[in-house]
């Protein structure tokens, strides 16, 4: 993992989730692409910030069946948080509802060999 890679503190998050209310707040007034600019607006600000790519991926494939975009987010997220179990779970979703199966399971091996015992259940 790259040391210069930033996390948001204490203050930015705050911040962080604000651009996310925004964004399901816009999508709830029927304005998918405001939705979709505050999730930009936000990435943009804490480009390092792995919580919003995948804030952003589950936006994506539940709201817009959107699921290329959305593993592009879970792997960004993945590269910024590589020891994040549940990154590698959601985008094994993502791939086994594409219907890749290889790519889905090496995710999900990848997750429970993260994950602490009992936390992510046995699916496939």
């Amino acid at each position: 993992m790259n040391s210069d890679r930033q996390y948001p503190s204490s203050i930015e998050i705050p911040e962080i989730n604000r651009y996310i209310q925004q964004a399901y707040t816009r999508f709830a007034q029927g304005d998918i692409e405001g939705a979709i600019a505050h999730f930009h607006a936000a990435i943009f600000l804490h480009p390092n910030c792995a919580e919003l790519y995948t804030a952003r991926a589950q936006f994506r494939k539940k709201n817009l069946g959107d699921y290329h975009g959305a593993l592009e987010d879970y792997t960004q997220a993945i590269y910024i948080n590589p020891r994040n179990a549940f990154y590698y779970y959601w985008r094994s979703q993502t791939y086994q509802e594409l219907g890749n199966q290889q790519k889905a399971i090496e995710d999900y091996n990848t997750a429970m060999n993260l994950a602490p015992e009992g936390t992510i259940y046995h699916i496939f």
